[in-house]
């Protein structure tokens, strides 16, 4: 409730400065009092309670020097906590008459010690149809991404193509151009697919053979939304689908809600807006869909801007101060609490507000 603790600032998460929108996001996930960053040159484990570095596990492939540095996306923290899994764009230097080669590097590390369990090296395709230009997910993001590991395998996209690697060969079991899967569910890979210019359609797959499970038509822009809910914008309105079932659940009006899990039991959309017209929260029970809560809600109080949720908080800023609403009931919790964090866990939150990522510490 709290965040006026010491911070530790996390300059290897940073975007180049020519990203923009979504992409801005910094490449650092938390798990426990680690900041899991992938840097330019590989991974690397901070320690957010001292901001001493744990360890740091090299990629095989260089980074590309000079310019602005590459768009890197978050890792993936396994459920377990023990392994850490990330991916980067890479070019493999060609000899003599053989060409350069681009490649996504993936890389598996144990959180514990940083040592390197699993890595692969896969061709990296661009777009069959050549709608590569605009990426398909609505965080915008065309860098490389580990998505999830489900029965032996790690679903990883990159430049809007999803790639199904197996962990015990490091070989492609398959591959899917146009289509951006955001998230990995009970064997199902859901995600996003072109299907022309600014048009496109949601797509549940199996996750070993690739076999289409369902659709949703007429669908853009897919987002995560909790373990087994993506959102999607659909006409004017923005859906919310099972993974599973591609079962439509919820929908909004506008299209452009963002959904958020609290890692318990919530689920909390938000829209924010130039006019106030155009800002709305809404919170629902994750199992039932049941709405909790909304905002507006006809007593004149201000929406915030929504920046996190964790644990039944829900972060944000009114103008430029930071708040703190209760995700079960929508009222203020914390007026002061000192930040607006967009990632939480149980020692503090990340944010960008200076222009380097950084974390601050929990005190109270």
């Amino acid at each position: 409730m709290h965040f006026d603790g010491p911070s530790v600032e996390l300059p290897s998460a940073g975007q180049p400065s020519t990203t923009s929108g979504g992409a801005l996001r910094p490449a650092v996930t938390l798990a426990d009092g680690v900041a899991y960053v992938a840097a330019e040159e590989g991974l690397e484990a901070i320690d957010t309670q001292t901001g001493s570095p744990m360890w740091d596990a090299r990629t095989k492939n260089a980074s590309e020097k000079g310019g602005f540095g590459s768009n890197r996306a978050a890792p993936l923290v396994s459920a377990d906590g023990k392994t850490v899994y990330a991916a980067w764009d890479r070019v493999v230097q060609g000899a003599g008459t053989a060409p350069d080669r681009a490649v996504i590097e993936v890389m598996a590390v144990e959180t514990a010690t940083g040592e390197g369990s699993w890595s692969a090296e896969v061709p990296a395709a661009p777009s069959a149809t050549g709608l590569a230009a605009q990426p398909i997910g609505a965080d915008e993001i065309l860098a490389a991404q580990v998505i999830g590991i489900d029965a032996g395998t790690a679903v990883v996209t990159g430049a809007d193509t999803t790639y199904a690697i197996d962990l015990a060969s490091g070989s492609v079991r398959w591959k899917k151009a146009d289509y951006r899967a955001v998230t990995v569910t009970d064997g199902i890979v859901a995600g996003g697919e072109k299907t022309g210019f600014r048009e496109g359609r949601l797509a549940g797959l199996a996750v070993a053979t690739s076999e289409q499970r369902w659709t949703v038509a007429d669908a853009r822009q897919p987002a995560t939304a909790a373990p087994r809910l993506l959102t999607a914008a659909r006409g004017d309105k923005t859906v919310v689908v099972d993974t599973a079932t591609g079962e439509q659940r919820v929908e909004l009006d506008g299209k452009a809600w963002r959904c958020r899990h609290d890692a318990q039991s919530l689920v909390l959309c938000s829209t924010y807006g130039y006019r106030t017209a155009d800002r709305g929260i809404t919170a629902f029970d994750a199992a039932s869909l049941q709405k909790r809560w909304a905002l507006p809600d006809g007593s004149g109080r201000i929406v915030p801007k929504v920046t996190g949720f964790w644990h039944g908080a829900v972060y944000g800023e009114v103008g430029d101060e930071p708040i703190i609403l209760d995700g079960k009931t929508g009222q203020d919790r914390q007026t002061s609490p000192g930040a607006a964090p967009y990632e939480i866990d149980r020692y503090g939150g990340l944010t960008t507000g200076s222009g380097t990522p950084a974390f601050h510490r929990a005190t109270g």
